[in-house]
């Protein structure tokens, strides 16, 4: 069952935290994350949403670990949020 994840989040840039990342380093990469289906960036109104289907649970959950909550804390506080859910394949 596919999986589904939506970031939305402020951006930011390099400069602007101890670990030297924008907001799309955050996201996961088409190509080079493992299980990563397809990926889909905006940004409107300086809040960056990215759209990310998964060819599973167990692989979103991989990615958006532990560490990367850690670092979305320390990048964005509390003014991000992340939903993760399946995808019903047979409603859609």
């Amino acid at each position: 069952m596919r999986y589904l994840a939506i970031l939305d989040c402020p951006v930011i840039f390099s400069g602007e935290n101890s670990y030297g990342m924008t907001s799309i380093d955050m996201c996961p990469s088409t190509g080079i994350t493992g299980g990563l289906i397809s990926r889909h960036i905006k940004v409107v109104d300086g809040r960056l949403i990215a759209v990310c289907i998964w060819t599973s649970e167990f692989c979103a959950r991989v990615f958006f670990d532990a560490a990367w909550y850690q670092k979305a804390a320390e990048l964005w506080d509390d003014q991000y949020q992340l939903r993760l859910e399946a995808i019903d394949e047979q409603a859609a």
